[in-house]
């Protein structure tokens, strides 16, 4: 099995527990960065990158749909499955570019199942082509402050 760099991100420390739990059981190889806020997630994901990330909504600085917002500027086409418990936060989300969208009360075994589903929909978009963002673009785009959303 395939080892992934994977990124959690919320601010609930037992949900950020659970998934983590969760994925180191699918992908016991992996490389698993948790972050309870979004700038340090995104420093991370800037610097050593992820293949694959799952946040929250609402966090106290910046949500996850502006987290998501500043990857997909950045170009970054990696699968991002927002989770949360509100239905307003749905359309935030897939606005800002999150592959889906699930409730915070999903049950584990969908939630196994849409992970799954999208690694390998990822790994097969990535054996057919490539696409990689320069290491010094993201230096520069790194330093621009944040965009608020509304």
């Amino acid at each position: 099995m395939k080892a992934h760099r994977i990124t959690l991100v919320d601010d609930d420390p037992d949900s950020l527990l659970l998934l983590h739990r969760m994925l180191l059981r699918l992908y016991p190889k992996s490389s698993i960065a948790t972050f309870s806020n979004a700038e340090d997630a995104l420093a991370h994901i800037l610097g050593p990158g992820t293949e694959f990330l799952i946040t929250s909504q609402f966090m106290r600085e910046m949500t996850g749909a502006q987290l998501i917002l500043e990857l997909r500027l950045l170009k970054w086409t990696i699968p991002i499955i927002m989770i949360s418990s509100s239905p307003l936060a749905k359309q935030e989300a897939l606005e800002s570019g999150a592959t889906e969208f699930l409730d915070k009360h999903t049950n584990p075994t969908v939630l196994e199942a849409h992970i799954r589903a999208l690694f390998d929909m990822h790994e097969n978009k990535a054996s057919e082509s490539t696409v990689r963002v320069p290491r010094n673009s993201l230096k520069s785009a790194s330093r621009r402050p944040t965009r608020k959303l509304r």
